[in-house]
């Protein structure tokens, strides 16, 4: 399988590169300077039409949407063990917290972020960030709910559901200290080697 990943460091591409990593796969990364606007570029709007990453590239094949990357990566491999398997019941809770992340996790803390740092001012909706802390607040209650108690979502073994919810974590990290149980999961994900490797590409890159 040839693998390549459209990446940027500090991206939701850096949850399909950590899978990689878990997956122990062999891929090529290509940097996409989405500040320099590669990104809307024509060449990269072919692989991804909105200009984002990441993308993923396999065999000449062009898949893009970071969760269903990693939903499909993960299946390809059973092998690896980072999902149940279709006939066994955790398949459903499963398949629930993998759509959890980019339907519910993501959307109040993406537009608190838009809200407060990236749109310019002029653009920005401060009326909105006491719902959106609300919604995200829920978020972090239900998430602290489930792992009360366990080390994994799923079957009692790391999953791609705790690198998806793991992966989300750092977006609010001064909120997510007040969960002891999110606190936990944090701690225990980001110890992981194929973790580090994935963050010590992303430190090399930035610096250089």
């Amino acid at each position: 399988m040839d693998i390549k990943l459209y990446y940027h460091p500090q991206s939701r591409a850096f949850r399909v590169r950590w899978l990689l990593e878990e997956l122990g796969l062999e891929y090529e990364l290509q940097y996409v300077d989405l500040f320099a606007g590669e990104g809307n570029t024509p060449a990269y709007k072919k692989i991804q039409p909105h200009g984002c990453v990441p993308a993923l590239e396999v065999d000449g094949k062009i898949m893009f949407e970071t969760s269903a990357i990693c939903h499909w990566l993960t299946d390809q491999f059973p092998d690896k063990g980072l999902a149940p398997a279709m006939d066994d019941p955790a398949r459903m809770l499963y398949t629930q917290w993998m759509y959890y992340v980019p339907a519910t996790i993501e959307p109040p803390l993406w537009y608190e972020f838009l809200h407060s740092k990236i749109l310019p001012a002029e653009h920005r909706v401060p009326a909105i960030l006491p719902f959106l802390q609300q919604k995200y607040t829920e978020v972090f209650e239900v998430l602290n709910d489930a792992y009360r108690g366990k080390a994994h979502l799923i079957n009692r073994r790391f999953s791609t559901v705790d690198l998806m919810i793991g992966s989300m974590l750092p977006w609010k990290i001064e909120e997510v200290s007040r969960y002891p149980e999110l606190k936990r999961l944090l701690q225990d994900v980001t110890q992981r080697s194929a973790f580090r490797r994935a963050k010590a590409e992303i430190a090399e890159q930035a610096v250089s």
